[in-house]
This record gives structure tokens, sequence and C-alpha cells, in this order.
């Protein structure tokens, strides 16, 4: 039986990410996605979004499908890393 490990990294304040997933989750997922790394399987994947989060966290209180659109113009880009 084989396992594997993944090690998620936030780089931001954690106190409002585990504010934001006891209050609205969502919001806390947004904010993970935004800039955030994990390392699964001898590669590390990088997770950036270059607009403000900010304004993507109101969206997705707000009006979801904007928060999508925010996501598609600002750009969102993701690194791997092979170990």
């Amino acid at each position: 039986m084989s396992t594997s490990n993944m090690k998620l990294h936030y780089r931001g304040s954690l106190l409002w990410v585990i504010f934001w997933i006891i209050v609205f989750f969502p919001i806390a997922l947004v904010l993970l996605l935004t800039d955030s790394s994990f390392y699964l399987n001898g590669a590390t994947y990088n997770f950036h979004y270059d607009g403000s989060r900010f304004w993507l966290c109101f969206w997705v209180l707000v009006f979801f499908p904007v928060a999508f659109l925010l996501l598609f113009i600002n750009g969102y880009s993701v690194d791997v890393i092979n170990e």
C-alpha cells in the first residue's frame, strides 16, 4: 500500500483564512487559490492571482460569476516545479 503526502503553504495571513473558513467557506477557498503552493508527488505547484484579492473576494460575496470573470480577465498562473 502506498501513501502520498501533500504539503500546503499559503503566502498570506492564516488568520484571514481561518476567519473565512468559519464565516463563509468560498472566500477561504478563493484566498487559498490566489497565492499558495502545494507539494505533491515530487512536484511543487505554485498558484498566483495577478489581480486584487479584495475585489475578487468582494465579488465572491456579492455575485459569484463576476469573480470568474475577474479570474479570466486579470490572469491566474500555475507554475509546476519538478524536483
